[in-house]
């Protein structure tokens, strides 16, 4: 049979596959319904597949890696640009343009992330059952769209609702990046995937900083700054967005710029991995264990304590920046610093975890980089503010960025570490609902009446980076007990065929439930 991978299969087409049914514990009749209900890559593959060489997976990797990374690294850089307009709309004037008073500018942070929080469940449900290429797509241009229209916004409550949406349309861009670096790579390659993708976050800031500062100096009576900032950006990413639905395919299975065998070993490749590539069935029983199960929580932890940290690094850097005494253009560009220190550390660290030193390190390497956060922290909080202590200040403003690169090795523990489809995006949706929680809360510790210093926010901030080092020792020790009973459990058991093997890789199996997949540390 044809493994186009074009309609489903009947139990007649397993039956007369190339998928051999073999003797095992499991009935025949079993072994067909994990076809139906298992991962859409058995659908594709069959034991009649001709074995690839070396050289054919190095040239698919290739044709991956220039079209995916590409496009990921480019949606994720105008996500970050586009959200952090407000950052650079409160250095030139909108706090006093929109007539913002107290906390609200903090409130309109927070308003982003309201949305995406609420969001979060239901767009993850919607990216397990339509094609995330298409899904992700329809969300980046109505985000861009969202964006421009914020340009007529000219009080609180319309630019509060212009970010709620935006939030709301944001949601599902990292974690469908999460989903679709695991379903695209193995796991020993998702973590430099993803630092790669992240690193956006940082080399994307650098020429955004140049943008609104040329922006800022467009003279046009009838809009300020900001406004002009919220037009050309969202319209570019409109234009960009509708080029999307023919670039950002669904998943290896159906990408048409791989050839018919291209795509059965792009998906062959993933065997190992032990996660699947996609599951269209949602499945209580694994949102209940995810729910259940102790590391999820305290992953979900970690995201949260990371994400308190971000007012700092990006919300309110322009102002703390300014408050040393700099002018507002200058603000804005030694603005840019920070966000080139945190993509060369981002693409550094995951450099490393590609090769073989990094194995088995990516917990170690977390840890290392909230060491500089920590540093910098307590030199923003303890050391006074005057014209000699300047370079003090800005020193830890440009390293503190350092930490970033943690938060894209955590998601590659989500990526690499949970499997089961529905699992995963379950996952995935606590996850980020930590996110939007902690950056709610986060701006809230910056209280305007500390302004421009912010110890409370510093603070938190500090105390942020210190529990989660304790997090994460204690989740590398709760993986290699795992690990190790997992490896006395198959002291003497026979390995299983290449049937089997293929069975139990795409049967969308739980990390609980598939006892021969191993924690990534």
């Amino acid at each position: 049979m044809a493994a186009t991978g074009k309609h489903d299969l009947t139990a007649a087409e397993v039956e007369n596959s190339g998928i051999q049914l073999v003797q095992t514990d499991v009935s025949h009749h079993e072994l067909v319904e994990k076809v139906f209900d298992g991962d859409e890559a058995l659908k594709v593959l069959h034991s009649e597949f001709e074995p690839y060489t070396a050289e054919e997976e190095k040239r698919v990797l290739r044709k991956i890696d220039s079209r995916m990374i590409i496009v990921m690294l480019l949606v994720n850089g105008l996500q970050f640009v586009d959200k952090s307009t407000i950052t650079a709309a409160a250095t030139y004037g909108i706090i006093s343009e929109a007539q913002l008073v107290g906390q609200q500018f903090s409130l309109l942070i927070s308003m982003f992330y309201i949305g995406y929080l609420l969001a979060q469940y239901p767009t993850n449900l919607l990216m397990q059952r339509y094609p995330t290429g298409k899904y992700l797509t329809i969300n980046f241009v109505l985000w861009g769209a969202t964006l421009a229209a914020s340009a007529s916004a000219k009080t609180f409550a319309t630019l509060a609702t212009a970010r709620f949406f935006l939030g709301v349309f944001e949601s599902c861009v990292n974690p469908g990046f999460v989903l679709i670096t695991s379903s695209w790579w193995k796991r020993n390659e998702q973590a430099s995937r993803i630092g790669i993708w992240y690193s956006a976050n940082g080399l994307m800031g650098a020429p955004a900083g140049i943008v609104f500062w040329g922006i800022a100096h467009i003279q046009a009576h009838r809009l300020f700054p900001y406004q002009w900032m919220f037009l050309i950006l969202g319209l570019v990413t409109v234009v960009f967005g509708s080029c999307l639905w023919w670039i950002l395919p669904d998943s290896p299975i159906t990408a048409s710029f791989l050839t018919d065998r291209e795509r059965l070993i792009a998906v062959e490749r993933l065997r190992d991995n032990k996660t699947g590539v996609k599951n269209l069935h949602h499945k209580k029983a694994q949102v209940m264990e995810a729910l259940c199960d102790p590391k999820i929580w305290m992953l979900v932890l970690a995201v949260f304590w990371h994400n308190m940290t971000n007012s700092l690094q990006n919300n309110f850097t322009g102002l703390i920046i300014k408050g040393f005494g700099y002018s507002t253009y200058d603000a804005v560009l030694l603005s840019i610093p920070p966000g080139i220190v945190m993509a060369v550390t981002v693409i550094i660290v995951s450099t490393f975890l590609s090769t073989k030193w990094g194995e088995g390190k990516r917990i170690f390497l977390i840890i290392l980089c909230y060491i500089p956060g920590i540093v910098s922290s307590v030199i923003l909080y303890k050391v006074p503010v005057s014209p000699g202590t300047r370079g003090v200040h800005l020193y830890a403003v440009f390293t503190i960025t350092i930490v970033a690169a943690a938060a894209g090795v955590t998601y590659s523990l989500l990526a690499s570490n949970v499997a089961g489809y529905t699992k995963k995006t379950f996952s995935g949706a606590l996850f980020f609902s930590a996110y939007c929680v902690a950056n709610i809360v986060s701006p809230e510790t910056f209280l305007q009446s500390q302004a421009p210093h912010y110890q409370t926010g510093v603070a938190v901030t500090l105390a942020a980076f210190a529990i989660n080092i304790v997090l994460f020792i204690s989740l590398y020790f709760v993986y290699s007990r795992e690990n190790a009973a997992r490896d006395r459990e198959a002291e003497g058991i026979a390995p299983t065929n290449a049937t089997e093997d293929l069975i139990n890789a795409f049967s969308d199996l739980t990390d609980l439930e598939n006892r021969t997949m191993r924690y990534m540390t």
